[in-house]
């Protein structure tokens, strides 16, 4: 009969809950988060501190906030055992993982730097996570055996925060033009319209509408510059808030001074 992996899950919130329940049937599981003391009636394996979970287990998944990892860390040290896995899937600075990884590997063990890379409700378990560290393979393997969606880019820990963060740059920037530009055309009176508009332009997107975004850019700066203080006019008459309007200005001031990014593939 195998012997179950002992494996540690610290941090109980959306993420946690997520993993606990895929882990559970397949490991032998103990969840800590200091927000959530064990259920006498049952339940989710949950331990009263840091210690119980992680003291002997072969690997820790640290998913707590943030600004919260550097302490949950630093908490476990002390009982990791030699060898260990410590995988911290928060969303963290590079730096941060960086320095995570030095009191891991002061405690004997190994530390891994996870990416979720996408909204975890949509997959669960197999919500795709970029891993990086001398150890990601090892940790990808072991995920794989257990319902886990891991892919080891190899380098050092830090790189895969990094590749999360440059997306969160994206998706959560445009997710910022969408709430203000939304707010404003409701304001407008235009709602409807900017909706169809909006999909219409999301719709479209492919290499050669982002190559033209960057692009009509540099050829057109200084036009669009005046452009966005027009809009951020527009805004302030409508009473909408308008941070992003006015920094695609200051952005494109800029461009029009330092040039653009170079485009893969171009001259």
């Amino acid at each position: 009969m195998a012997i179950l992996m002992q494996v540690a899950v610290l941090g109980y919130g959306e993420v946690g809950r997520v993993l606990a329940r895929g882990l559970a049937p397949r490991v032998r599981l103990r969840v800590y988060d200091p927000a959530h003391p064990p259920s006498p009636s049952g339940g989710p394996p949950l331990v009263a501190c840091n210690a119980e979970a992680v003291r002997g287990a072969d690997v820790v998944i640290a998913v707590t906030t943030g600004a919260d990892s550097l302490a949950a860390c630093e908490e476990s040290r002390p009982s990791l055992r030699p060898g260990a896995l410590y995988a911290d899937l928060s969303t963290s600075a590079p730096g941060d993982k960086l320095r995570i990884a030095e009191l891991v590997a002061s405690a004997g063990a190994s530390a891994v730097d996870g990416a979720i890379m996408a909204p975890i409700p949509l997959r669960g378990l197999a919500t795709p996570i970029l891993a990086s560290g001398g150890d990601a393979a090892r940790f990808a393997a072991f995920a794989g055996r257990h319902g886990m969606d891991v892919t080891p880019i190899g380098g050092s820990p830090g790189d895969a925060a990094a590749r999360k963060l440059l997306r969160s740059v994206l998706v959560k920037g445009l997710s910022a033009l969408v709430i203000e530009s939304r707010r404003a055309a409701e304001a407008a009176g235009l709602g409807e319209w900017f909706w169809e508009h909006l999909l219409e332009t999301v719709s479209a997107a492919d290499e050669r509408f982002v190559v033209r975004l960057l692009e009509g850019a540099g050829q057109h700066s200084v036009r669009r510059v005046h452009e966005m203080h027009a809009a951020t006019r527009m805004l302030e008459s409508l009473g909408v808030p308008h941070a992003m309007t006015a920094a695609t200005a200051v952005t494109l001031e800029d461009v029009s001074h330092t040039g653009l990014p170079p485009v893969p593939g171009g001259p």
